[in-house]
């Protein structure tokens, strides 16, 4: 009846972005999403640093939130430009 691009079905391999496969995907147990590829551990990892940097200088200090909703955006952005449609 439809083809996998034209029902979107999870696993169709229909990514949302530009046919490559998403850094991002939802969790097997649980809820939310995590890393599926190299790229999206390496934003991973770079956030985690970025967090703890930011703890050791500026714990505490407007500058420190700042960097937090920062790293939390561009993991909300990665996951929605690469949702399947």
């Amino acid at each position: 009846m439809f083809s996998d691009q034209q029902s979107g079905e999870a696993g169709s391999g229909n990514s949302g972005f530009s046919g490559r496969r998403p850094w991002y995907g939802p969790r097997r147990f649980g809820y939310g999403y995590g890393p599926r590829t190299w790229q999206g551990y390496l934003v991973t990892a770079l956030s985690v640093v970025a967090v703890i940097i930011a703890a050791s200088v500026a714990r505490g200090t407007p500058w420190f939130y700042g960097v937090l909703i920062v790293v939390v955006a561009v993991h909300l952005v990665i996951i929605a430009v690469q949702r399947p449609r």
